[in-house]
């Protein structure tokens, strides 16, 4: 059976809608789309004749009370989807104001019946034409990404996005009722073993964007939160090996004496150290479920090579000439890299997520 519009439902949240952008726009929609589900998020009593178009179209409209915040009003759509519209072959959400045209809607809901189990993401290329507010902080949030992730989305804020069926349980879940779900939910792509496909759209700004609720600072740090969450691991993990390495050296071997008093208060304080650091990150950073097998071992192989090498490294160093000062840089810049390096791996090998399947 071939692709077919009518098998899909498009998701529209809107906040005190503009009667004369709204309506041609679901008329429009509604050529190709017999499944439609507007929620009114507490506009009032002022925008009821939009919503009471929409029902005459022959949408489905649900209704906040009061404004509660586009996450929101996505997860009550998706609610009501799963519980009413269980037979469609996925979703589409969709902003009301004009920044999302029927043609690119089509676009997105193609691709999503030509990667079932993916997340469709319409994305805009932000070309010279764009705000530079807008182009700035895109490519900010873009790289933070990427880092963070290991996943690579040009348009981090685009609200125009496919999902399957079989990932609304986790979105009706998510964590945000505000700007912040749409970002949330791409955070956590790695966790649910989604892969993100994006597709090219058209770049419309409504009066300069103006109106736009992206924060390039607030996004950032939400981005940033998996990197910073690893580095509170590596700075916990090195305090936990300090402590037991002096309380070892101190207390247990002080009696041991000649050569095995520092090793074995070495060895031990890292073997303790390194596993406080593996279920931190397992749980705590890279999601705690799902891993492909052998996450364990892959992760102390890790740091059995990354001790080997800072061994040989030590040594090597130690033939510079320059005295302490140029050996403290060059273990300062061999401990950065190997930060970023450790974790690069960490995310994309040792503990990879297992691909979904609808």
């Amino acid at each position: 059976m071939g692709f077919d519009t009518r098998d899909y439902v498009i998701l529209i949240p809107a906040y005190k809608p503009v009667y004369d952008q709204m309506i041609p726009f679901i008329e429009e929609l509604k050529r190709d789309y017999d499944k439609i589900v507007c929620v009114d998020d507490g506009g009032g009593e002022t925008f009821s004749p939009v919503f009471d178009e929409c029902k005459r179209l022959g949408c489905a409209v649900l209704t906040h009370e009061v404004n509660r915040g586009k996450g929101a009003a996505l997860k009550t759509g998706i609610a009501y989807i799963r519980r009413e519209l269980s037979d469609a072959k996925g979703v589409i959400t969709a902003d009301c104001d004009g920044q999302h045209t029927p043609e690119d809607i089509k676009k997105v809901t193609e691709a999503l019946y030509g990667h079932p189990d993916d997340m469709i993401i319409g994305g805009r290329k932000f070309d010279k034409n764009v705000p530079f507010r807008s182009q700035a902080g895109n490519t900010f949030t873009r790289v933070l990404y990427k880092l963070a992730t290991g996943i690579s989305i040009y348009d981090t804020q685009t609200g125009l996005r496919g999902f399957p069926m079989s990932l609304l349980p986790e979105l009706e879940t998510l964590e945000g009722d505000r700007y912040e779900y749409e970002m949330n939910m791409l955070l956590k792509l790695h966790d649910w073993g989604v892969s993100p496909y994006e597709v090219t759209i058209a770049t419309i700004y409504i009066n300069e964007n103006k109106g736009s609720h992206f924060n390039a600072l607030r996004d950032g740090l939400r981005v940033g939160a998996r990197i910073f969450k690893y580095a509170a691991g590596s700075i916990l993990s090195f305090l936990i090996d300090w402590v037991i390495f002096l309380l070892l050296m101190k207390l247990a071997f002080r009696n041991v004496g000649g050569d095995l008093n520092y090793p074995l208060s070495f060895g031990l304080a890292r073997a303790v150290s390194s596993v406080a650091n593996y279920l931190y990150n397992r749980f705590a950073v890279f999601g705690g479920k799902n891993y492909e097998k052998g996450a364990t071992a892959k992760y102390f192989g890790l740091v059995i090579i990354v001790l080997l090498l800072g061994m040989l490294v030590q040594r090597l160093t130690a033939q510079v000439p320059g005295g302490d000062l140029v050996h403290s840089l060059i273990k300062f810049v061999y401990d950065t890299v190997m930060f970023v390096v450790n974790y690069i791996i960490q995310r994309d090998f040792v503990f990879k997520i297992k691909k979904r399947k609808s």
